[in-house]
């Protein structure tokens, strides 16, 4: 196939070339000869160059026509590019927010931007300004020129117009471009600033104050780059007097205008070596204008990015409230120093007062525990009542004076409710009995069985209250109720409220009852006495405790007292008698009031309560373990079988003529009901038995030598040791321990007591606090030390004899080591409260030396007979002895010149005088006590012979009429 195709193209060949190349011979090049016709024919040079020519002339044509086609292409593209450069141009122009308007030479607009076209005012305002001074602009382009013009909605517009030169490479003129900014914005916000800052310097100019800010370059150079005020008030000086080249401040000018005690602190503060942010403050003195000034300075630093630090801050004049506070300090200073005066005056009575009352007050309980006829008995209980009313007011005026200074604190312990309420009651119940007024008690059978918190100043709280009550109510009724507002896991809120119908307050009047030292009348004071500090101590115990009280009364129906707390839950249940949980009881009686308090009562021993009024059918067949009735009711205790307690209105104890047992609901006690339901059910607990509360139900009678509070007297709780320094107060303690079935040993100062406290073994310490050789402080101190030292197990209780009330006191006495405070009077009552919560009961090993306070014949032997002349004789003698003593002491006192010994000698004579005499003598004695403290102290070593002449005269006097 191939030789055929090659076959072909060759026999094609004679008649091709001549087509394609009319007239010219085709030359073979090989052999230099032209075929024509298929035959070679010879051709000449001139043809042959002919044709090589031809040929160079088709190349050339074909290489132009190349190039001339590449010229196009390229032409096209640039065109290309020039109109995409246009087009970006000009929506770059159309993207500004302002009028663009290209001038030539002639001054002819040859372009603009879409702003300008949609909006002809501008574009003519602008237009019109290039061509007012020529449309090449200025020299260098740069200068704009403010125009004001109106907008197209009306409003007047400011502008600033940048009209700068079109120049060609050469630096040839070709036309300008401008363009308009509105600036009207920028224009209000400057005229509002500036209107801002003349108001600012106008302020601060009509005012003493200087604002400012202070620039630190990076080269240390400070600026004052804005300052306004009327520096000439605070530093006598201008502004423009701190300034020097351009803004930069001279700092020696304003550091000549400052005191020169406050200049080291004032550059601390105004040039800081340190850059922290935050505020800082200073008070310092300044010269200004009128003298010298007290200035405060504030100022706040911040770091700025370039490395430069800005103060700004300001000075005001703080002169007046420097002369103020002044004022003010000084005010304090004196009433500081009148509150310590006031105090100080109140620790003295406290001292002096409670002194005389020890031995008042500690005699009469004495001689009330001795055989008297029923007269002398009437004429004791008034005495003691009006002892009580004179500790009371003692007690309020030194608790509103610890209030006040914020010096009373709360001391929280676990406590009994209800057994709080029935010890209030039954201090308060014969005061009610004697004036014929009924007492009844509702406690809320949800109240929690134990407590925390500081049961001794609810006490107090309650006890005032109901003395209120009581005062002010002439028949009719107290009531005294507690109530669980609210209960959460561990707290209630309980309300205590005491209720009379005595003569009421007026509304206008009750707001003031709890401001001290008034009464709702002038004449209350008069006709029922009283200090008028009750309600105002009260308010502040219960806001001490985080509480309220609330008051409510209408005059001639009675008045409510309501106090609200909250309390620690300790214990939810009831401490009671395990034998009365789970029975079932009948209260069957006609007081729907006492029904009501009575079944609280016994749902709180774990009972179940039926209540039935008498009126109402029983039904058959009807039990229970105990049923209460009143006591005319005859019938029902047939139709019930069960044990049978009759509920009396009689106040204290009673008898009903038959075999039930009687009960008083005046007052409604809890630990009363509880004997009463044990007799009735013939059942022992040891709960009570541990409390000292006996099982009869009958009255104590007159006779018996122990009150019912001092029934539960903490026997069996180990040897007493006693550090007390005066014989008399020595043989009062040790017939008040005697009376609690204690036994004790006495030494007469701290040596003594620490001797006796390293070789022995006692369970408690008592100690006076002013002692010779050693006094009760460090005694407790140099005990603790040994205590420390010895690594003993047990810590020994200590209780401070002080005669000082005050917080002060209790406060040194906590620090020394000791446990708690006893105050001087000593009583029977608060003694053994203290004795039972700070010594456990002993093992039955160690009681065989301990007498008992419940053996009757022990305690007829300590109280029988003439006691209290005997007990006066040996009190008398002791204190004759011991003065005789210290009457010596003072004279060789005198003629040491010793007035420090003597001060103490006379102290120890007047702790005893005082028992015997409260005349002229007592108070000449304290005034040499006093002056021996003071510069006048050789003036009173000089009196103290006649004095101690007088106080023998005294003794002789008293032991003749002892004698008689």
């Amino acid at each position: 196939m191939n030789s055929v195709s090659t076959a072909a193209s060759r026999s094609d060949m004679p008649t091709t070339l001549p087509h394609l190349l009319p007239g010219i011979a085709t030359f073979d090049a090989s052999y230099g000869v032209t075929w024509i016709n298929n035959q070679a024919t010879p051709i000449s040079a001139t043809t042959l160059v002919l044709a090589v020519l031809l040929i160079l002339v088709a190349v050339v044509a074909m290489g132009l026509a190349w190039l001339l086609q590449a010229h196009v292409s390229k032409a096209r593209r640039l065109h290309e590019e020039l109109l995409a450069q246009r087009s970006f141009s000009e929506g770059a122009l159309d993207a500004l927010l302002a009028p663009v308007a290209i001038h030539d030479l002639d001054g002819r607009i040859v372009g603009t931007n879409a702003y300008y076209r949609q909006h002809p005012a501008a574009a003519e305002a602008m237009t019109a300004a290039i061509l007012s001074e020529g449309f090449g602009g200025t020299a260098d382009g740069h200068d704009p020129r403010e125009i004001d013009y109106t907008f197209d909605d009306g409003m007047p517009r400011q502008a600033l117009l940048w009209n700068r030169p079109i120049l060609t490479e050469s630096g040839q003129l070709v036309g300008s471009i401008g363009i308009l900014i509105d600036v009207t914005a920028f224009r209000d916000a400057e005229r509002a600033a500036r209107i801002t800052d003349l108001g600012l310097r106008d302020i601060v100019q009509q005012i003493p104050v200087v604002v400012f800010t202070i620039l630190r370059d990076t080269q240390g150079v400070r600026h004052l780059t804005f300052s306004a005020g009327d520096a000439r008030a605070l530093f006598g000086l201008e502004l423009v007097d701190l300034l020097g080249t351009g803004d930069v401040l001279h700092e020696h000018v304003l550091q000549g205008r400052i005191h020169p005690d406050d200049m080291a602190s004032f550059g601390r503060l105004i040039f800081p070596a340190t850059t922290d942010p935050g505020q800082r403050s200073l008070d310092f003195r300044a010269f200004g204008r009128d003298g010298l000034r007290w200035i405060r300075a504030t100022l706040a630093t911040q770091q700025l990015p370039d490395g430069s630090v800005r103060l700004i801050g300001y000075f005001i004049d703080t002169t007046e409230l420097n002369a103020r506070n002044e004022a003010l300090r000084i005010a304090r200073d004196v009433a500081e120093r009148a509150s310590k005066a006031k105090a100080d005056f109140l620790a003295t009575m406290s001292h002096e007062i409670r002194t005389p009352m020890n031995g008042v007050i500690g005699m009469l309980e004495l001689l009330g525990r001795t055989p008297i006829d029923a007269e002398q008995r009437e004429l004791l209980r008034a005495v003691e009542d009006s002892a009580d009313v004179l500790l009371q007011v003692l007690n309020d005026i030194l608790d509103f004076s610890k209030l006040e200074a914020g010096d009373l604190r709360l001391d929280e312990t676990p406590f009994d409710p209800r057994v709080l309420v029935d010890n209030v009651i039954s201090v308060m119940a014969a005061r009610a009995q004697t004036k014929g007024l009924g007492i009844h008690i509702a406690i809320d059978a949800t109240v929690a069985g134990i407590l925390r918190g500081d049961s001794v100043r609810l006490r107090q709280i309650l006890l005032n209250l109901l003395s209120n009550a009581i005062k002010f109510t002439e028949r009719g009724s107290i009531a005294v109720r507690m109530v669980v507002l609210g209960d959460e896991s561990d707290r209630q809120h309980l309300r205590i409220s005491v209720t009379d119908t005595g003569i009421g307050i007026p509304g206008e009047k009750q707001a003031t009852l709890f401001k001290p030292f008034t009464q709702a009348e002038a004449s209350t004071s008069r006709r029922y006495g009283g200090t008028g500090l009750g309600l105002a101590i009260c308010r502040h115990l219960v806001e001490l405790m985080g509480g309220a009280v609330e008051l409510s009364s209408e005059p001639g129906v009675g008045t409510t007292v309501g106090v609200e707390v909250r309390l620690s839950v300790v214990r939810r249940e009831v401490v009671a008698p395990a034998g009365l949980h789970g029975r079932h009881a009948v209260v069957r009686i006609g007081s729907a009031e006492t029904a009501r308090s009575l079944s609280e009562h016994l749902k709180s021993l774990g009972m179940t309560v039926e209540q039935a009024m008498p009126s109402q059918a029983l039904r058959e067949g009807m039990a229970a373990s105990l049923l209460f009735i009143d006591p005319a009711d005859k019938d029902s205790e047939s139709l019930i079988s069960a044990h049978v307690i009759a509920i009396t209105g009689d106040a204290g104890p009673s008898t009903v003529g038959d075999d039930r047992v009687p009960l008083s609901a005046n007052p409604l006690k809890w630990q009363s009901l509880v004997r009463a339901c044990l007799v009735a059910l013939e059942l022992r607990d040891e709960t009570l038995q541990e409390t000292g509360e006996g099982l009869s139900s009958g009255a104590i009678a007159d006779s018996d030598p122990l009150p019912l509070f001092l029934a539960g007297v903490p026997v069996d709780r180990g040897h007493i040791l006693v550090a007390e320094d005066h014989p008399v107060s020595q043989k009062l303690i040790l017939r008040q321990l005697a009376i609690l079935g204690l036994s004790c040993e006495v030494v007469d100062n701290g040596r003594d007591a620490l001797e006796a406290l390293i070789g022995n073994e006692y369970a408690m310490l008592l100690t006076d606090c002013n002692m010779p050789l050693m006094s009760g402080y460090e005694l407790a101190m140099a005990w603790r030390q040994y205590e420390a030292e010895t690594g003993r197990q047990r810590r020994l209780p200590i209780l401070a004899m002080t005669a000082n009330a005050l917080a002060g006191e209790a406060v040194r006495v906590r620090n020394a080591g000791m446990d708690d405070t006893l105050s001087k009077p000593l009583q029977l009552l608060p003694l053994s409260q203290k004795i039972r919560q700070w010594l456990p009961e002993q093992p039955a090993s160690a009681r065989a030396h301990i007498p008992h306070a419940s053996d009757a014949v022990q305690l007829a032997r300590l109280t029988g007979g003439n006691e209290e002349a005997g007990l006066y004789a040996e009190m008398l003698q002791a204190f004759s002895s011991a003065s005789r003593d210290d009457l010596l002491e003072l004279h060789r006192c005198v003629e040491m010149d010793d007035a420090a010994a003597a001060s103490l000698s006379l102290h120890r004579l007047l702790g005893a005088l005082q028992l015997f005499n409260d005349g002229a003598l007592l108070s000449q004695g304290k005034q040499l006590l006093e002056s021996l403290h003071t510069e006048q102290a050789n003036d009173a070593l000089s009196q103290l012979p006649g004095f101690a002449l007088e106080v023998e005269t005294l003794l002789s006097g008293l032991n003749n009429q002892l004698a008689e």
